[in-house]
């Protein structure tokens, strides 16, 4: 029979979240009931408690695992608890359990279930062209993670294998064997199905499963990143609709990361909490949970997190007592985020906080991915902040003729921006009023954006080596030095480093020009660019540079995305929500019966913001004319001096642009102004050298 939980409670009688004995166990389950076996559990594995303190530990209590109404027993020998710095692991390696397999074209890849040992060195894989061997290992170093992609294989030809972990007892006995082929994709289905079966993996396998926290990036000493859990926990619906886990799987993972989160502490101490007034730090410790690398208060990461947390809500439905629980930890999660408190006594929210200097300065004003966390406040059942944020949030808008479209948009320079809200929000025909004066929606400004961007790379102004109509791609990723990790776009910190991501989250918006460029890449760069959770973060052909990580922030835009092109399913679960149907109403959205591809006259005199911003050495200035006007656009330092005039002249009714080059002016703050009959409008830039 199964294993009891076992748990901690504190002398304040709060208990930590159970333990499987199970886990813990060589073989996973009680083999043999007549032979005494010694289970090690790190102290961290007990949340909420994190790092746990002998202080206040009170007692060790046991609870069945599954009620079957059948009585059991079991023999303890004694319990001890060991500091770390005296302790010394000398388990035997565990039997590396459930090993999956995934096959592509020309490649195989294979995932097994977390190693916790905390003496685990990694694993060896061995491989055979038959069932009876002989098998030799083919990793030539030990594989840290749980999985590993296979390129020395052939279509249509069947390989067997077997996993063994690796610790400082030695090597484990072997894993279960399978059997794999690898295959060439019949039809971008099956490539579909690839991608988005890798893209699952990294948060199935990248999550601590004591606690669900899932890493920011695959390295194993990387933190949480909450807007990462936020993808994973919509990625289990995924899977489970795919049959990749089962659904008691996906609410067990589910639960125990509520209950994680809920159970954690807040406050406003700088270390030991995870976050305060509902409102969670962007990075958490794998272990703990707790606040790490002095990370801020973050309101979008918060966002992108409440946004896995309303699709869960919505996604178990079921009547039993798991999924009951998961929607009452989901309600109380969201209900929890004091939402007008991050507004600071102002009508749009700030980035963020911090527990030693207080609000972040920068506001969510202006076009980027923080759509899904506006609307999400703004229809909140508990705390809403009011509509007029949503006012505030499209002052800053620029809409700007794109010269590689040859059309207008709301700019943004890297895709996420035109992504990351769409993995969950159907924004098509719906619009607020800003995008039904300009006569489109949200998901065609995406459509515009996608298809510049590849435009631009075609274009290849910067000559950077490789780009074409099949490569290219421009969004926050990591890079090579000096840029590192940067937001990249067009014209805008074009390093030549591409981002599958870009691309992959760009699915629904261009199939016809997005799937074919993840497929050339699949094909032409497989062994640099594909890993065992599908594409690594960004490559640069230019510098011959290929990224070491998978990042969770990438992997959630393709995998929702390519399921939302393909079925929806994310869309029509999340848009079942009264909060998001709630707050798309009170920013004003209503339906749209068509979307005009061609520009359309403007209504109104409009001046907008300049793009990029800031920028170095030149930009751009879009206005708008209703009519044909006299126009007067001039550029002022903070002096309130005219440094130069762009437009003095008749213009006629349209969309206008001017070229500003700033070459011989030094950094700082500039102001525009644009005068046209009665209007006048100013707006400010900045140039950083």
């Amino acid at each position: 029979s199964a294993l009891p939980k076992v748990n901690l409670e504190s002398t304040t009688n709060v208990k930590a979240t159970g333990v499987d004995l199970e886990t813990y166990l060589s073989a996973g389950v009680d083999n043999d009931p007549a032979t005494w076996q010694r289970v090690s559990i790190p102290l961290t594995a007990f949340q909420p408690f994190g790092s746990f303190s002998l202080s206040i530990f009170k007692d060790v209590n046991f609870s069945q695992k599954l009620a079957d109404n059948v009585q059991h027993t079991m023999w303890i020998d004694n319990i001890r608890i060991i500091a770390k710095v005296a302790f010394v692991d000398s388990s035997a390696p565990q039997i590396p359990a459930r090993v999956v397999t995934r096959s592509g074209d020309r490649s195989i890849v294979l995932h097994w279930n977390r190693n916790l040992q905390s003496n685990l060195s990694g694993f060896n894989i061995y491989r055979a062209s038959s069932r009876s061997g002989p098998y030799a290992k083919v990793s030539t170093s030990l594989t840290v993670s749980p999985g590993f992609v296979d390129f020395d294989v052939t279509n249509d030809q069947a390989r067997w294998y077997y996993v063994r972990s690796v610790t400082s007892q030695g090597e484990s006995a072997s894993s279960d064997t399978v059997a794999v082929s690898a295959k060439a994709f019949a039809d971008d289905n099956e490539f579909l199905d690839y991608l988005e079966a890798t893209a699952f993996d990294y948060f199935w396998y990248e999550a601590n499963p004591l606690n669900g926290l899932i890493r920011d990036r695959s390295q194993a000493a990387a933190p949480s990143s909450v807007a990462a859990v936020g993808f994973g926990l919509t990625a289990y619906g995924i899977g489970v609709e795919r049959e990749w886990i089962t659904r008691a799987e996906a609410a067990h993972r589910t639960l125990t990361t509520l209950r994680t989160l809920w159970n954690l502490p807040q406050g406003t101490a700088v270390s030991d909490v995870t976050g305060y007034k509902g409102w969670y730090y962007h990075f958490l410790d794998m272990g703990t949970g707790f606040r790490t690398w002095d990370s801020e208060l973050s309101s979008i990461d918060t966002g992108l997190l409440m946004a896995g947390v309303l699709y869960v809500r919505e996604f178990f439905t079921g009547s039993d007592s798991v999924e009951t629980t998961i929607r009452g930890l989901a309600d109380s999660l969201f209900n929890r985020v004091d939402w007008n408190w991050m507004r600071n006594n102002q009508m749009s929210l700030t980035m963020g906080w911090f527990p030693t200097s207080g609000f972040i300065n920068a506001r969510w004003i202006g076009y980027n991915e923080a759509m899904v966390l506006n609307i999400i406040a703004i229809g909140a059942t508990t705390n809403p902040v009011p509509p007029q944020v949503w006012n505030s949030w499209t002052s800053g808008y620029g809409w700007f003729f794109n010269n590689w479209l040859s059309n207008y948009f709301v700019a943004f320079a890297p895709l996420f921006g035109h992504q990351y809200s769409h993995c969950w929000v159907d924004f098509r025909n719906i619009a607020d009023s800003y995008m039904r004066s300009k006569g489109i929606d949200y998901f065609e400004n995406s459509r515009r954006a996608t298809i510049a961007q590849r435009n631009y790379c075609m274009d290849n102004p910067g000559m950077f080596t490789g780009y074409s109509g099949n490569v290219w791609g421009l969004t926050a990723c990591d890079g090579p030095p000096p840029n590192n990790y940067a937001a990249r776009g067009t014209q805008f910190n074009d390093d030549g480093t591409i981002a599958p991501t870009a691309a992959g989250g760009s699915i629904p918006f261009a199939p016809e020009i997005c799937i074919p460029t993840l497929r050339y890449m699949y094909n032409t760069y497989r062994t640099q660019l594909w890993t065992p959770y599908g594409f690594r973060d960004a490559f640069n052909l230019t510098k011959n540079w290929w990224g070491p990580d998978e990042i969770g922030i990438d992997e959630g835009p393709i995998l929702l995305m390519a399921e939302n092109y393909r079925t929806q399913s994310v869309w029509r679960t999340f848009m079942k929500s009264g909060i998001i149907q709630q707050g798309l109403q009170r920013a004003g959205f209503t339906f749209t019966t068509d979307v005009a591809d061609a520009a359309i006259l403007p209504g109104s005199i409009e001046l907008a913001q300049n793009y990029p911003n800031p920028f170095n050495p030149s930009t751009t200035i879009s206005y708008e004319l209703p009519s044909q006007n006299l126009v007067l656009l001039k550029v002022f330092d903070l002096l309130g001096r005219e440094v130069a005039t762009l437009v003095h002249e008749m213009k006629a009714a349209g969309r206008h642009q001017v070229h500003f080059d700033a070459a011989n002016l030094p950094s700082g703050t500039y102001f525009y102004r644009l005068q046209a009959a009665d209007h006048v409008q100013t707006r400010h830039m900045v140039l950083v050298r």
